[in-house]
Order: C-alpha cells, then sequence, then structure tokens
C-alpha cells in the first residue's frame, strides 16, 4: 500500500521526533516533496528508508525540515532598536539574560553580543537553542563563508572576526565564548524562565496558528515583566494584548508590567 503524508507523518515523529501536526500542512509538505523529488527517492516509502538506512542523509534531511537560515544583523530596523531601546532598557539596573529561540547558525545571537560588546554591556545569559543539533554545531563553531558575512558593517568585521586562510571569517573567542548553545525543541521541552529578551523570529511562519499560540504563551512565562518579545517580520501577532503584550516597534512587543 501506497504510503500517504498522514502516515509519513507519524512514522517521522517516531523515526525522528518531529511534530509535523504543528507545522502548517501546506508550506511542510510542499518541502518534503520537494525533498523527495530532488533525490530521487519516488515515494514516502522510499525516504523513511533513506532515513534508516543512510545517516548522512537523515542529518540533512532534518537541516532541511528545521529550515535554517539566518544571517548577521538581519533586518536593520529591528537591530536598531535592539541598540537604540532594548538593550539600554534592560541592562539599566542588571545584568540582563537573553535568549534567541531558533538560533540556526548563530548569526542572530552573535549579533546580540557584538552590540552588547560595543555598548560594554555584560550579560548574566546568553543563550541561544534550536532542534538541529548539526547546525547548533556549526554555531559553536562560529567559522562562516564570506557570503554570509557580506551584509556586516566593515568596523565590526574587522574588530570581531579572524579571516582565515581559505577565505573564510572565524568569530573570535571574546564573542564566541559569551553565548551558551543548547539543543531544544520549542513543541515540547520545558523552557528557561526569567529573560530580558527573548528573540524567535522566522520561526511562527511554519507552525499553524494553534501551535504559535501555545508557544507565544510558553514564551510570555519565560519572560520577565517589562521584558521584549522579537518576532520575524512575517509574524506580527494578531491580537497582542490576548498575551499579556504591547506592539513597542517594528517586529517588537514589550510583556506588561
Amino acid at each position: 500500500m501506497k504510503l500517504g503524508y498522514e502516515e509519513l507523518k507519524k512514522e517521522i515523529h517516531i523515526k525522528l521526533g518531529i511534530d509535523l501536526h504543528a507545522y502548517k500542512e501546506q508550506q511542510m509538505r510542499r518541502r518534503i516533496n520537494q525533498w523527495v523529488d530532488r533525490h530521487n527517492l519516488v515515494s514516502y516509502t522510499r525516504l523513511l528508508e533513506k532515513i534508516d538506512q543512510n545517516s548522512e542523509h537523515r542529518k540533512q534531511f532534518v537541516k532541511y525540515l528545521t529550515i535554517n537560515t539566518s544571517h548577521f544583523f538581519r533586518d536593520a530596523n529591528v537591530f536598531t532598536t535592539i541598540e537604540k531601546e532594548i538593550i539600554p532598557a534592560i541592562s539599566k539596573n542588571k545584568r540582563p539574560r537573553i535568549w534567541s529561540a531558533g538560533a540556526s547558525i548563530g548569526a542572530e545571537i552573535y549579533s546580540i553580543a557584538i552590540l552588547l560588546a560595543e555598548m560594554r554591556v555584560k550579560p548574566r545569559l546568553l543563550l541561544a537553542t534550536d532542534l538541529d543539533q548539526v547546525i547548533l554545531n556549526k554555531a559553536v563553531k562560529g567559522v562562516y563563508q564570506p557570503n554570509q558575512i557580506q551584509n556586516l558593517e566593515k568596523r565590526f568585521k574587522d574588530k570581531y572576526f579572524t579571516i582565515l586562510e581559505n577565505g573564510n571569517a572565524a568569530i573570535k573567542d571574546s564573542i564566541k565564548n559569551s553565548v551558551v548553545f543548547k539543543k531544544h525543541d520549542l513543541l515540547k521541552d520545558p523552557y528557561q524562565t526569567n529573560f530580558d529578551l527573548i528573540l524567535c523570529r522566522n520561526v511562527f511562519i511554519y507552525f499553524t496558528s494553534e501551535t504559535q499560540k501555545r508557544l507565544i504563551k510558553n514564551f510570555m512565562q519565560s519572560l520577565n515583566p517589562n521584558g521584549f518579545f522579537v518576532v520575524g517580520s512575517a509574524e506580527q501577532i494578531m491580537d497582542p494584548q490576548a498575551f499579556g503584550l504591547k506592539r513597542v516597534g517594528y517586529c517588537v512587543y514589550q510583556k506588561s508590567a
């Protein structure tokens, strides 16, 4: 019998621990079908066989499913707000705790770390999490190809990166060692608490509206009163008051006191 998409979702949950029911079906189904076509796998059954038999294929498929795209200082308007308003507010009387959820290759949390270093603010915690351990390992390494830092200001490249012989750029230890990386599944793992700033950008767009609401509620339990929550440009929260939030800037929300 030909394996259907519903059966595939169940098998992926069992084999990979990824619950595709939480994701928007049209987007995720299209991505999986593209993967099947690209690798000439013919069917979902063959895909599952490949996942079982080939560990490298399994790793690449998980990486593909978890949609890891990022670059330094992505969305200049957001980072201007973080630099000019959020960091001064959350570091005024204490050392802030900051979490980048869905951290991918680490570009976002390292961008935050660079801003903190420039502003001479020492955080209590800079946490970066992602579901994909392979991509986290790359983030921990902190080595980037030229195209991944091409939009970075020269002053930051010169000050915080070392250009390697092969042309890649390695972020300096002073920044790299300030970040804690951990594997974390937003859908089922417990959340740490007492954060002053949480960034979860370009992650919600792949989840169903019900899953988005559940995640926002979880994030709000992790966020301190008056803390800030930053989302992606395509992820505006339609009813922020329902979550105890108010919109204070482009993609930026603040939790009620």
